[in-house]
């Protein structure tokens, strides 16, 4: 296989821009929920530091997190082995939520910082900052379901799906070709 090849994803592996921008993200989502979860915790006079690293952070990660948005969107999910059509299915759909919900947290992340900022009625401030909560807390619960089933893949399958977002072109074998 050559290298360029093994940059994008084929209908049984990841490429290496899926698994960069898989990694990138996570590391990026754990920061900044941390942060973010952090913010209340803080003595007054901290506060506003803190919300201003975790601003500036999420307006760095923006087009990194829009860039694997929609690089998702333009590329199949590679199948796992031994998956039915339907859990594959399942799966892709766990995978678009938590991309809308990433979706929703770019656009509710940037208005609630206008808010803080700028002449906003209460109730704008009030909405912004309960969609972005929302929103965070069931990315939380989604990440926390995929990593579940990652570790149920490697635990109970014994199968390569963790392995393959370590390392692109993984063959999976037992992949039909009617996945889509």
């Amino acid at each position: 296989m050559s290298r360029l090849s093994r940059l994008a994803d084929r209908p049984d592996s990841f490429g290496w821009i899926s698994i960069a921008l898989h990694w990138l993200t996570a590391v990026v989502i754990v920061i900044l929920w941390g942060l973010g979860r952090s913010i209340e915790f803080q003595a007054p006079e901290a506060m506003t530091d803190r919300r201003t690293l975790h601003v500036t952070l999420g307006l760095l990660a923006w087009l990194l997190l829009a860039g694997r948005i929609v690089w998702r969107l333009r590329n199949s999910h590679p199948r796992a082995v031994g998956q039915s059509a339907a859990i594959h299915k399942v799966a892709m759909a766990a995978h678009y939520l938590m991309l809308a919900l990433l979706s929703v947290m770019l656009v509710s992340g940037p208005l609630l910082a206008l808010t803080l900022t700028m002449d906003y009625t209460a109730t704008v401030a009030a909405a912004a900052h309960t969609i972005h909560n929302l929103a965070a807390n069931l990315l939380a619960i989604l990440v926390i379901l995929h990593i579940a089933g990652a570790l149920k893949h490697l635990m109970f399958n014994d199968d390569e799906t963790l392995a393959r977002i370590f390392t692109p072109g993984r063959r999976n074998s037992a992949v039909d070709t009617d996945t889509h």
